[in-house]
């Protein structure tokens, strides 16, 4: 690469293949390229700094190096084997890869490249259709997922309605976000509706499992005031049975109604414990379906969090290329106050990008990458002093 007007004005062989012959010396002659800390690797010699010598300079230290044990008074060549291509991408007709040519300027650049204008390979004005309808599908989808998560948050927080969000905007037909806010409040009345209608038919049966527990209390109630009964009248028939005044078969009796006194007071102490397990069971149902519809929403709102997270990221980006396919259409067909593409010229100085504002007389170097327009936000860029 020969020396061309840059930020330092000295060579940068970065990227390129440099041919190097040691007369007498095919062992030591060779092709390599600079790697990106400006060095040469040559056999034996290992490497040599590169990046900001000339050639003449080249061949004088790859000389003194060999001097040091390796050959003497060597005589060495030193030539571009193969020289970096420049890249032009952006408008213009076939963006690509092209080879450098010594003193190809920006303007040449372009014209190899068929000039400014649309790739061949798409429509200018199918681009921007396809663009604009990518950005009214994309608002559309904002506006629904808006939607969707306030419906989400009132069942979250039990509120009565829903708070809808303002999410009127150029491509979103008024018609179209009353359709979905329409659709999200029948959701949500739907699924408070069922939600309640669940919970309302488990706890209808909570008062007949109370009022059950009620009956079997008082059961319970008589069979202990009988129980008490029954134990003064053996305590009677005990003092007569032993001054031989009752019959032992009458006694007999009376001890085994008090044992069937004993199993009703247990058999209802049992009845009454599986009501108390019933309404247990049922309270803690009724809060497990409460809790599955929370769970349900709070599935459903972090997915729809995911959705507009993706969306702030693909939307602004579609909306930056609807505007750079009308910006495109107007360098095209030359609409009144459209301003030429810019055209910067990306050249890598020691593995760092370094950005120019190009005109059409740009001297390019080897590896040089010239954009013509751009499809990306502006960003903040070196510059040259």
């Amino acid at each position: 690469m020969s020396a061309v007007a840059g930020c330092a004005n000295i060579p940068d062989w970065t990227g390129d293949k440099i041919g190097v012959v040691v007369f007498g010396q095919p062992d030591l002659s060779g092709e390599a390229t600079v790697d990106q800390s400006g060095n040469l690797r040559l056999p034996m010699v290992g490497d040599i700094h590169a990046a900001d010598l000339t050639l003449s300079e080249l061949e004088k230290s790859i000389g003194q190096s060999l001097e040091q044990g390796y050959v003497r008074r060597p005589v060495v060549s030193v030539r571009i084997a193969e020289i970096r291509p420049i890249y032009v991408l952006g408008m213009v007709r076939r963006a690509g890869l092209y080879p450098y040519q010594q003193g190809q300027s920006v303007l040449a650049a372009i014209a190899r490249a068929g000039g400014i204008g649309v790739s061949e390979q798409t429509g200018t004005g199918g681009d921007l259709i396809q663009a604009d309808e990518r950005v009214r599908m994309l608002e559309i989808s904002h506006a629904t997922l808006l939607a969707r998560r306030a419906r989400l948050m009132a069942q979250h927080n039990g509120d009565e309605r829903i708070i809808f969000p303002d999410v009127a905007g150029p491509l979103v037909d008024p018609a179209r976000i009353a359709q979905i806010r329409d659709g999200e409040q029948r959701a949500f009345e739907a699924e408070r509706q069922a939600e309640r209608q669940e919970v309302e038919e488990l706890q209808k049966q909570l008062p007949r499992l109370a009022a059950e527990i009620a009956l079997l209390k008082q059961q319970g109630d008589l069979e202990l005031r009988q129980r008490d009964l029954n134990q003064q009248l053996i305590a009677d028939y005990e003092r007569l049975s032993a001054a031989g005044l009752v019959r032992k078969q009458i006694f007999i009796e009376v001890k085994r109604e008090a044992a069937r006194i004993e199993r009703n007071i247990e058999r209802l102490k049992s009845q009454a414990l599986q009501a108390e397990l019933a309404i247990g069971d049922l309270q803690f149902r009724i809060t497990e379906l409460r809790n599955n519809y929370r769970r349900r929403v709070m599935s459903e709102l972090r997915e729809t969090d995911r959705s507009l997270m993706e969306l702030s990221v693909a939307l602004p980006a579609a909306r930056h290329l609807r505007a750079a396919r009308t910006r495109q259409i107007g360098w095209l067909t030359g609409e009144q106050g459209q301003p030429p593409p810019v055209i910067a010229v990306i050249r890598a100085r020691r593995a760092m990008p370094v950005t120019y504002d190009a005109a059409a007389d740009f001297q390019l170097e080897p590896g040089d990458l010239v954009q013509v327009g751009s499809l990306l936000p502006p960003i903040c860029r070196p510059r040259c002093p």
